[in-house]
């Protein structure tokens, strides 16, 4: 799959479309999207790809579409990642905090591939895990599926009233690319045991799944067989190609499609990624600064006076924000 052209998706039903809401997905102006998850979902802001695409398949009648990725690398339905010396509740609790702040309209939520790959422990808040017991792989399933619905209870309950959207994501399959990489195989098959597992928590609750193993091929792949790639980096990391499909199979995944023969080296499209790129950036020193440590945690004492700057990153955000919804109308004054 080479990132040179955003390919059109049309509507498909599937077989477990009895499990989705009745009525079809749709964004709705001024709807504010959060993307929650794991590594996947945070390198997705280093190339604009996913939030581009989704942007312009949300249709050019939705307006002020706003989107905020608070994905956190190496984070799982534990929360273990989230929290920098603490006990993994605190990582659970800057999450309902961030959200609290974003207040959602729709929320996609994307975790299972760290649980898939090694034996997860329990939801605990013992900061030295000497509480914790490895788990064989059934016991393992059951534990990641309870923890994620107290996740989700937990982002829920942080959202607010407003939100309308609960779209829960498959992990991607990961990518064999040879020696001196390892063989994926065995994880893809443990991904797709754990893809079915989110696919019946998803429906137990009443929000939609989507499944990205399955649209970008995972149902397709043979034990040891070599990527055609790369999409990744190592097998596990997506890079810019990657990203690419990962967009396009979520448009495809939510029902939508997208208007005219878009390329991605569009000059109107290009310009486009860069600024929801620079929106991201910003966003992110907004709600992950530099040396948190000093600004608002235990060593405040020497240069928390500075914490006074972080909101200043706002009107920054607000400007590039602005600049976003004007090249968007760009695009499709176009087609």
């Amino acid at each position: 799959m080479k990132a040179s052209c955003y390919l059109i998706f049309a509507v498909v039903l599937s077989a477990s479309a009895p499990l989705l809401p009745a009525a079809p997905f749709a964004f709705r102006s001024d709807d504010r999207v959060a993307l929650v998850g794991n590594t996947v979902v945070e390198r997705a802001q280093r190339f604009g790809h996913v939030e581009t695409l989704l942007n312009l398949a949300a249709g050019a009648e939705v307006k002020g579409l706003t989107f905020r990725n608070i994905g956190w690398s190496g984070d799982s339905v534990f929360g273990d990642a989230r929290s920098y010396f603490g006990a993994p509740k605190e990582g659970r609790d800057r999450l309902q905090r961030v959200v609290k702040e974003v207040k959602p309209t729709v929320l996609l939520v994307c975790y299972g591939t760290n649980a898939a790959m090694t034996a997860k422990k329990g939801w605990t808040d013992d900061p030295a895990g000497a509480a914790r017991s490895k788990a064989g792989d059934e016991e393992s399933l059951s534990l990641f599926v309870e923890t994620y619905g107290k996740l989700l209870d937990l982002i829920v309950g942080g959202a607010g009233t407003e939100l309308r959207e609960v779209v829960l994501i498959s992990p991607p399959p990961l990518e064999n690319l040879g020696h001196p990489l390892p063989d994926q195989s065995a994880n893809n098959a443990r991904l797709a045991i754990y893809r079915d597992a989110i696919r019946d928590l998803a429906g137990a609750r009443g929000h939609r799944f989507l499944d990205l193993f399955q649209r970008m091929g995972g149902n397709k792949l043979k034990a040891g067989e070599q990527s055609r790639g790369p999409l990744t980096i190592n097998g596990v990391h997506y890079g810019e190609a990657g990203y690419v499909l990962i967009g396009e199979s979520l448009v495809g995944g939510l029902g939508l499609t997208l208007s005219g023969n878009l390329s991605a080296n569009d000059s109107s499209v290009v310009a486009l990624r860069k600024s929801i790129m620079e929106k991201n950036r910003l966003f992110f020193h907004r709600w992950r600064p530099s040396n948190e440590t000093y600004l608002f945690l235990f060593r405040k004492h020497e240069q928390g006076n500075n914490a006074k700057e972080i909101p200043m990153f706002d009107p920054l955000i607000e400007k590039e924000e602005q600049s976003v919804e004007s090249l968007r109308a760009g695009v499709f004054s176009k087609l």
